[in-house]
């Protein structure tokens, strides 16, 4: 039996939210890995004679493991019950499973270093211009254009529209290396993250009897760290919710989106709000950081033009430390704070 008396009430109403989505406003600290293994480990301890799985998404194998083990602490052999993974993991998982119906061979690899990307993308060009394409274009400038259409998601409906910002000439020949690209990466038996993405992307969206059959095998989903969620793969939890049920359960912090430049957007958080009906649920308190820390912190993001209307003030749980203080250091360079940073470290063995 569980004991939940660890739990504020926050993370106690957060722990026994049944069916619907929910999401979560939790802080650094404020005990949002708690919440998830407890959530996972109670549905499953409540249902010992169901086979649902349930689908836990994180971006990183670490925190995924993490779950995992206290889950397993928690309730165990829990690991029948549930698939706590990545983004990108559980979508090769699909590809694997299901990718011969777009082409894909279940034995396909992964390619992580740009300069296979760009050898890809030249051949990819080369495609393009033999098919009419009369434009010069190079591998090396053109990959941060494709791995932008990939992690937006884009198909050829969507394409267009994201690079309308592009002169006009540029628009259809780059759309066109974008989608041989793709190709080329599935004629040669690999993709990169994006196209992990983009590909499970397209076959959910595709093919309705795969996406009713995920669906049906994991009733409830669980996202850790929400706000670093790009199109595509907002795009993909969007194919696995089953839209009947909408057992969505997500944790995230609009106070903490540092994932930009890699598509994480403000605009996702208010997307999943709209679009699934959240209630929306806090976790003010702090058990990382002392009072002042937390004073601080408040100060600076209650000025974050993209937060969460109505949320509350974190909330220092730990006792003050009359010795802590907060300073504020300046460098000429980034070089000269990394040896200050560095030198500090040693004074302190």
């Amino acid at each position: 039996m569980l004991d939940f008396s660890s739990l504020n009430e926050p993370q106690f109403q957060a722990v026994n939210w049944h069916d619907g989505p929910l999401l979560v406003l939790a802080g650094p600290g404020s005990g949002k890995t708690r919440v998830l293994t407890y959530r996972i480990a109670r549905i499953i301890e409540e249902t010992p004679d169901k086979h649902f799985r349930i689908l836990g998404l994180t971006f990183t194998n670490k925190a995924a493991a993490e779950m995992r083990v206290r889950i397993e602490a928690l309730v165990p052999n829990a690991g029948i019950r549930t698939l706590l993974t990545t983004f990108h993991s559980f979508a090769g998982d699909i590809l694997r499973q299901h990718g011969h119906l777009i082409g894909i061979r279940p034995d396909f690899t992964i390619i992580t270093q740009e300069g296979e990307r760009v050898a890809l993308l030249d051949e990819a060009i080369s495609d393009a211009t033999a098919a009419g394409d009369e434009a010069d274009y190079r591998g090396e400038k053109l990959l941060p254009v494709v791995s932008r259409l990939l992690d937006s998601g884009a198909d050829k409906q969507t394409t267009p529209t994201i690079l309308r910002s592009l002169p006009l000439e540029h628009q259809l020949p780059i759309a066109n290396i974008y989608y041989a690209y793709r190709k080329r990466m599935i004629a040669a038996g690999t993709l990169d993250f994006g196209g992990l993405i983009v590909e499970a992307l397209g076959l959910l969206r595709n093919n309705p009897a795969v996406r009713k059959q995920v669906q049906r095998i994991y009733s409830y989903i669980c996202v850790d760290e929400f706000q670093d969620t790009n199109r595509s793969q907002y795009d993909i939890l969007r194919s696995l919710v089953n839209t009947d049920t909408k057992n969505l359960f997500v944790v995230a912090d609009d106070d903490q989106i540092i994932y930009q430049w890699n598509g994480a957007s403000p605009e996702r958080l208010e997307a999943l709000k709209n679009d699934f009906s959240m209630t929306v649920l806090q976790l003010p308190a702090n058990y990382r950081c002392p009072p002042k820390v937390v004073e601080l912190a408040n100060s600076l993001i209650v000025h974050n033009a993209s937060r969460s209307g109505g949320k509350q003030p974190l909330q220092a749980t730990k006792s003050a430390n009359s010795e802590l203080t907060v300073r504020l250091l300046k460098f000429a360079s980034f070089d000269k704070c990394l040896s200050a940073n560095i030198l500090n470290l040693l004074n302190r063995l």
